[in-house]
């Protein structure tokens, strides 16, 4: 290869090739480090978004938020959690760093897999998908408005508020399966009496 020919990027690997995600799939509290990763690289890559995003990208985020409230004014969750993912990525790519726009596009590729969590799922649940958007649209303003700092903020604070919707969802899910085994103890202890 000569020295003017680019390197050709490998494919992806499969979720199911791919060591990363399946070390993650085996060890389900990999979700929260991944949104500790998430906050650090959120909050940097919308404060590097608000200094040096151009009219492009700009134009590409406002793109990504219509199409956010769109899905959300219809209750579609699964294409506003698919809005949702976009937006990020274009906020990642408004940073203008490579190798973040590099790896995050990976993280994201495995989010959407459902690697770390099930975002549609968090997107079904009450309150949510209300609170998901007004944090978008803060983290949009605070770009458009070129305040580094207060994209910042408004980045990390929706990370935090997917740490805490995805620990209530877990303690739901959890209460409910506690219930039902309650519901069918009666019936699993006569089956094993009567056999």
């Amino acid at each position: 290869m000569s020295r003017n020919t680019p390197p050709v990027a490998a494919p992806s690997p499969e979720p199911a090739s791919d060591p990363l995600s399946r070390l993650l799939q085996a060890h389900p509290h990999t979700a929260y480090d991944y949104l500790e990763f998430r906050r650090v690289m959120a909050g940097s890559a919308a404060a590097l978004a608000a200094e040096r995003a151009s009219a492009a990208d700009l134009a590409r985020l406002r793109a990504c938020l219509d199409a956010m409230e769109r899905a959300h004014a219809l209750d579609d969750p699964s294409q506003e959690a698919a809005a949702d993912a976009e937006f990020h990525l274009a906020i990642y790519e408004s940073a203008h760093n490579l190798v973040m726009t590099h790896v995050m596009r990976r993280v994201f590729e495995m989010l959407k897999g459902g690697v770390f969590y099930d975002r549609s799922d968090l997107y079904r649940r009450r309150g949510v998908r209300d609170g998901f958007l007004r944090q978008h649209q803060a983290i949009w303003k605070a770009v458009e408005a070129r305040n580094p700092a207060l994209a910042r903020q408004a980045a990390e604070a929706h990370i935090n508020s997917i740490e805490e919707a995805l620990r209530e969802a877990q303690h739901a899910d959890a209460r409910r399966e506690v219930a039902m085994r309650r519901r069918s103890g009666p019936d699993l202890t006569s089956r094993v009496k009567g056999g």
